[in-house]
């Protein structure tokens, strides 16, 4: 984000923050005073560090959303106020501001994209405190959380991206494939998804290397372990910016023209490639997006443009999909407590009935409507039908393919290649 956008959206961040009557309380201080009698919810999200921009995007979103409920007349005729915590992409940090915002009493507490950070807040705070907590962390390991049924997440499982980047890296013929991954929630689940999927195709991995979740640099002993069973035609990195970048670096030191395509799952983008240099050129990154195609996703990044003034980037979308969920389940049950979100959140994201009315991005009145008449709401998010399943896990994926390609310009940047949506049972 260069300097003149980055100072237009803090413009229209002041502006989404103030707006409605209940707005936003971003002071980090726990005993800060929040505005009386407005309905909060807690945003934890990475608001510095490596990932602040992702955390940023999912903000902007959040308020937005906050903002056309409250224009609508809020939920159950109360303002909703967003209040906020920097998990810092990191466990300790995470456990401690929800807890800092669970002290202040919101009905719900929503937004990590972690599982690192997800999965230990979701057992040490919200899950024995009986909050409702919607994370978009994408670890397999969530699912089997033992959550009273109180947590949900708004990207599918991880064991629905490694398939179907197993998938994507098989289709173009490449079959001797190895794995390196981050030893944390996200690294393990999401590799073991990989590995499966190639294992059940035929195709098991020449090697499944780990590596430490503190570690970005000095992979040797790792390439060596990677390479130890031939040279692969592919590797696939499961963790970070940097961490990958040096593995690709190394990688092509080490393999020279023998370098293997690369594949990217996790949090890559423009810091991958300005620390992997010429390294990165070809590696193709999935992650989970929204449907393009989409009226839904077509209303969402009008009204994100016209308020925020920038395009909307990664998964925002998983802030303002979980703010209309938690509101129109509240909506739903004529409450505006934890018991309400906990009974109607998965009623209200799928058709539960032959005549559902669909809800999308900016129709919270007409939801209001329809609740007050008794009818079955069904919300069409951003990242398209969300459908809980009795986990709380969305029940499709929708992923997003980018290469590393070099412009015209001489410039390397990621460039979409493919979007595509994958459901259990999809593939070969």
């Amino acid at each position: 984000m260069n300097k003149q956008a980055a100072t237009l959206a803090m413009v229209a961040l002041a502006a989404l923050a103030g707006c409605g009557g209940g707005g936003t309380n971003v002071d980090s201080n726990p005993a800060a005073q929040t505005t009386p009698g407005t309905l909060k919810l807690g945003l934890l999200v990475s608001r510095t560090g490596s990932s602040a921009s992702l955390g940023q995007n999912v903000e902007y979103a959040a308020r937005l959303a906050v903002k056309e409920i409250n224009e609508a007349g809020g939920v159950n005729g109360q303002q909703l106020e967003l209040i906020l915590r920097d998990d810092k992409l990191d466990a300790d940090a995470g456990v401690l501001s929800a807890r800092e915002l669970a002290a202040l009493a919101p009905v719900a507490i929503f937004g990590p994209f972690s599982s690192r950070v997800a999965i230990p807040v979701a057992q040490q705070v919200t899950i024995a405190a009986g909050i409702p907590f919607i994370a978009s962390g994408s670890s397999p390991l969530i699912t089997a959380l033992d959550d009273k049924g109180t947590v949900f997440r708004t990207v599918a499982s991880d064991s629905l991206q490694g398939a179907a980047l197993a998938d994507h890296i098989l289709d173009q013929g490449l079959t001797r494939v190895a794995l390196i991954h981050v030893d944390d929630a996200f690294g393990v689940g999401a590799s073991e998804a990989v590995r499966q999927r190639l294992a059940a195709r035929g195709y098991p991995p020449l090697a499944n290397i780990t590596y430490s979740a503190t570690k970005t640099v000095g992979f040797d002993g790792e390439l060596a372990a990677l390479t130890a069973n031939g040279v692969p035609q592919a590797v696939v990195m499961v963790g970070f910016a940097l961490d990958g970048a040096s593995i690709a670096r190394g990688l092509k030191d080490k393999l020279g023209s023998q370098m293997p395509r690369l594949f990217g799952s996790g949090n890559f983008g423009a810091a991958f490639i300005s620390n992997a240099g010429d390294a990165a050129l070809g590696m193709q990154w999935v992650s989970p997006t929204a449907p393009r195609s989409t009226p839904s996703y077509a209303a969402y990044r009008d009204a994100f443009v016209r308020n925020v003034g920038l395009e909307p980037e990664g998964t925002s979308f998983t802030g303002y999909d979980a703010v209309y969920l938690l509101a129109l389940a509240m909506a739903q049950g004529g409450a505006n407590t934890r018991a309400a979100i906990l009974a109607n959140l998965q009623a209200v994201s799928r058709p539960d009935s032959a005549a559902p009315v669909v809800i999308g991005p900016g129709q919270f009145a007409q939801a209001l409507a329809a609740a007050k008449a008794g009818r079955d709401i069904d919300y069409q998010g951003v990242a398209g039908s969300i459908d809980f399943d009795a986990n709380g896990d969305p029940t499709s994926g929708t992923y997003l393919i980018s290469e590393v390609a070099r412009g015209a310009d001489g410039t390397m940047a990621f460039v979409e290649r493919k979007v595509f949506t994958f459901e259990p049972g999809a593939g070969k």
